[in-house]
């Protein structure tokens, strides 16, 4: 997988193993300062996981791996951001694949009144919620947390494992794990926080926090939320307070969390279907969270960092013999990948920190957004340079120390945002037809936002194998697509455009209902995988429910492709 490294603790005896579940945070006396988090492993029944036709993978099926050799293994808090249920791992490095059907909720509701916390072994109706026969999390995770949601009429409806809200909306980072499961938020803020530098600016939307340095941009986004959510509050303490409670009563600690927010949202995620009491219904057990739309408690952050040696503006700086030395600590390097994280040994506080970058685009409501860095007046910090020798390294660890014996690396995991890439030109006579049908009397168009069922091509092999949905095999780059929804009288046609290689001549297409209602992203996604098993080329599926028109790529303009379209609504 992009950017994570290996984790020596993963089997490494060539089998392909699936994370099925979190157990309990335990004390880990090697590393005092980070607790081991368990891990739920099962191992695939068929050796080579290229034999499994893709929609087996994504499926998440019980049948799939052979649960007589599920075993538990434990790993830093620190690697948190580098696993979740349905990440899928062999000889210790994370696989392309993830279990789990990709699906997106629209309008939920998070509230006190449509969520509750329930352990994974709850019951209604004297029925297991997590039936055993269709999925089991192991012993280690029978007493953990996760959070119900209710959806369709189901109080049930939609199931997250507590580790997993923790690992996508507050451990984004190894710091900010660190921060989460050392309870600094509430015992050591200085050490996180300069609150002489974190203020709120309400009639601007914004936030001014002073990050310490270890922090990178986009933990302080999460860091600044927290402060100004008191649902976010509440959850980032809530990991620390129920490990200290656990700590007090002699029994077990499972992560205990909640919602950085309240009210309505767009939640994508990875999900196995459960079964219900009622045969007609089934309920979501989310594996992965992927994207939340939800809104931060503000629209701006600048970030103020207090100590570091960044120069102010040429002929107003202080002279370098007046300056305080600023930070000084081990180099930051680019992660090496072929070095895995470990969890038995402190790290070399002198040895280079290596940061493994993870890039996601999970929270919609701060895409694209960059934090303010205000230019100071005057720097009051030199930089300190201190010559330390090299320490030989060829394992890492995610845990703070201070060691200074130890041949073990310091590791770190950031997540970082994923820009979107510059739409090909190749695209441009279809955005401007796009945007031309809005100058024809009662026609409406415009390009849909994507999102992770309609970004890409669907592939139709394991990731990393060559197949016609990637625009490049030996790079792994999926083919992008552009959609458009286009409407007049009530009638909805949705035209499509893909990236295409430089010899191929593939067609773009529409697609419509016969009632004319609007296509949405499940369908259009079926589509698109009917598109890939054709290898581009444009056919209704078998059951005729989305009828499908082919379109030349080329045309000499905009207004000639935007004409034709405005043709086809005649056949509705």
């Amino acid at each position: 997988m992009k950017g994570i490294p290996r984790i020596k603790e993963f089997p490494s005896d060539n089998r392909y193993w699936r994370v099925d579940w979190f157990g309990a945070i335990q004390p880990n006396p090697k590393l005092p300062r980070e607790p081991a988090l368990q891990v739920v492993i099962t191992p695939f029944k068929t050796p080579d996981i290229t034999a499994l036709p893709p929609n087996k993978l994504a499926s998440a099926s019980s049948g799939l791996v052979d649960y007589t050799d599920q075993r538990t293994i434990s790993i830093g808090t620190g690697q948190l951001p580098a696993v979740c249920v349905g990440s899928i791992w062999r000889n210790s490095e994370c696989q392309r694949q993830l279990a789990g059907q990709l699906t997106e909720f629209k309008g939920l509701e998070i509230s006190k009144h449509t969520t509750q916390v329930l352990n994974a072994s709850a019951k209604a109706h004297n029925q297991y919620i997590i039936p055993y026969t269709h999925y089991k999390f192991g012993k280690a995770g029978y007493l953990s947390k996760m959070v119900a949601i209710e959806y369709g009429g189901d109080p049930y409806g939609i199931l997250i494992p507590m580790a997993e809200l923790v690992r996508f909306y507050y451990a984004v980072s190894t710091d900010l794990a660190d921060v989460i499961f050392s309870g600094d938020l509430k015992h050591n803020l200085h050490a996180v926080l300069n609150m002489e530098h974190t203020w709120s600016e309400p009639e601007e939307q914004r936030e001014v926090i002073g990050l310490r340095q270890r922090f990178s941009d986009q933990d302080g986004w999460i860091l600044a939320r927290i402060l100004n959510s008191p649902e976010a509050w509440s959850g980032a303490t809530a990991v620390h307070d129920a490990m200290l409670k656990s700590r007090v009563n002699g029994v077990s600690a499972h992560i205990e969390s909640n919602f950085p927010f309240a009210g309505n949202t767009n939640l994508g995620a990875r999900c196995k279907m459960l079964p219900t009491a009622d045969p007609n219904k089934w309920r979501y057990l989310v594996l992965s969270l992927v994207r939340c739309s939800a809104a931060f408690p503000f629209r701006y952050l600048t970030v103020y960092r207090d100590n570091d040696n960044n120069r102010a503006k040429d002929g107003d700086d202080k002279p370098d013999d007046e300056k305080k030395p600023g930070w000084c600590g081990p180099r930051v390097v680019p992660g090496q990948q072929g070095k895995p994280f470990q969890s038995q040994q402190a790290p070399n506080k002198n040895a280079a920190t290596e940061i493994f970058n993870l890039p996601t685009d999970r929270f919609g409501d701060i895409a694209g957004k960059e934090p303010d860095k205000p230019t100071k007046e005057q720097c009051e910090y030199k930089s300190a340079t201190i010559v330390r020798p090299p320490v030989d390294t060829n394992l890492l660890s995610s845990a703070q120390g201070d060691n200074t014996d130890s041949t073990v690396g310091t590791g770190r995991l950031n997540s970082t945002y994923e820009r979107a890439k510059a739409l090909p030109a190749s695209f441009d006579t279809f955005i401007k037809a796009i945007e031309h049908l809005n100058t024809y009397e009662g026609f409406s168009a415009k390009i849909r936002e994507p999102d992770e069922l309609t970004r890409n091509i669907p592939l139709t092999k394991p990731e990393g194998y060559r197949q016609w949905s990637y625009l490049d095999s030996a790079r792994s780059l999926k083919r992008r697509v552009l959609i458009a929804d286009i409407q007049s009288n009530n009638n909805y046609l949705t035209a499509i455009e893909f990236e295409q290689r430089p010899n191929e001549k593939c067609q773009l297409g529409t697609l419509h209902l016969a009632d004319g209602s609007s296509l949405n992203k499940n369908k259009i996604h079926l589509a698109l995988e009917y598109l890939a098993t054709n290898r581009g080329v444009w056919k209704s599926r078998p059951d005729n429910e989305i009828i499908v028109k082919p379109y030349k790529h080329v045309w000499p303009s905009p207004e000639q492709l935007s004409l034709a379209l405005i043709k086809h609504f005649s056949n509705f």
